[in-house]
């Protein structure tokens, strides 16, 4: 991949409060929907298989939003993700939400690759490193 990871989704009704702009819980969702779709598209790891035939995941172990401006039903939301680091067992990503031009959140999200059973942090596999410094490559362009 030589492009930056990018996301979209529109914006719907249920998606928003009592004062009809976007719930603050759901950009955590967005966030989390788009590192999911990132795995996936990206370094080929579906959160549902690894869990189901490997016994690991990559859950969020931190999760850090700045909002910046609003968003409401029916815009199209654009979240890019950039890998920003990593580390034994953990990913580090800065996310952008933007509709249009105009930015409406930023995000840093922690994952970590962790024991379905145990819920110990394991060694990034081998697998994922080749596509995983890829990303950070990238990202540092």
């Amino acid at each position: 991949m030589t492009t930056r990871f990018v996301h979209t989704r529109r914006l719907s009704f249920g998606d928003t409060d009592a004062a009809r702009i976007i719930y603050t819980p759901r950009v955590a969702h967005f966030a989390v929907e788009a590192i999911e779709a990132w795995f996936l598209e990206r370094i080929d790891l579906s959160w549902l298989h690894t869990n189901q035939e490997f016994g690991f995941g990559t859950p969020v172990v931190r999760l850090e939003v700045d909002f910046v401006s609003m968003m409401r039903p029916p815009d199209i939301l654009a979240t890019e993700v950039a890998l920003l680091r990593t580390g034994r067992s953990s990913l580090t990503f800065r996310l952008t939400g933007s509709i249009g031009a105009r930015l409406c959140w930023r995000a840093q999200v922690v994952c970590v690759f962790a024991s379905a059973e145990h819920g110990r942090s394991l060694a990034i596999p081998e697998a994922y490193r080749a596509a995983i410094a890829r990303e950070l490559a990238l990202a540092a362009d």
